[in-house]
């Protein structure tokens, strides 16, 4: 017996009911949404790393490169600190924050060796440069009271328009560089961490 959805003719072929033809152009409308969706993606993805998405403070790919760099070789020398017990001291998380600084700084030094050509991408460098300066202060205060009030001591994160943290500034910049500066993201570098675990690179949870 013939389905509900086939009509047969009168030399025995079978023709295809409305309803069925309706369904199989949705099912092809559906298909080819999901493939439009799945290549919009891929531009856009495209265009955040490449020249169609170029932003006015965005670097050159060797200037980049440079900065890009100095945050890696600091990741990596992060890594090599020696981790402070499970029971730390004041004194203990004093020197550990200290060290830390150290290498943050040697990095900025390293960055600021790169000098971009373009007004916008060196006022915006500058300005990166700037809050990181203000966020190893606040670390370095955070040594300071640890050493003078031990466990009473609080680390305060410098903040921009008094409410947001500068690290989600810095980390914008960061995003004006495509996928290129993505090792010199705040996480990675756990800037912001002056307690407990520090886990460096990719796998940061900050």
């Amino acid at each position: 017996m013939d389905s509900p959805a086939d009509i047969a003719t009168t030399n025995g072929a079978v023709v295809t009911s409305p309803p069925a033809k309706t369904r199989s152009l949705r099912r092809r409308v559906m298909i080819a949404g999901l493939l439009a969706f799945g290549i919009a993606w891929a531009i856009a993805i495209t265009y955040s790393v490449t020249a169609g998405g170029r932003s006015p403070e965005r670097l050159t790919d060797a200037d980049a490169r440079t900065v890009n760099a100095a945050c890696l070789d600091a990741q990596h020398a992060l890594g090599r600190l020696e981790p402070v017990g499970a029971h730390p001291t004041p004194a203990d998380r004093a020197d550990r924050v200290d060290g830390e600084n150290a290498i943050l700084t040697s990095m900025l030094e390293k960055i600021g060796a790169v000098h971009p050509t373009g007004k916008d991408p060196a006022a915006a460098l500058t300005g990166w440069l700037g809050d990181w300066r203000k966020l190893i202060a606040a670390r370095a205060h955070f040594v300071s009271d640890l050493r003078t009030k031990g466990n009473e001591a609080r680390f305060v994160e410098p903040a921009t328009k008094g409410v947001e943290p500068i690290v989600n500034k810095m980390n914008d910049w960061i995003l004006e560089q495509g996928t290129r500066t993505d090792r010199c993201n705040t996480g990675e570098l756990q800037a912001e961490v002056v307690e407990g675990e520090r886990i460096y690179g990719p796998g940061s949870k900050t």
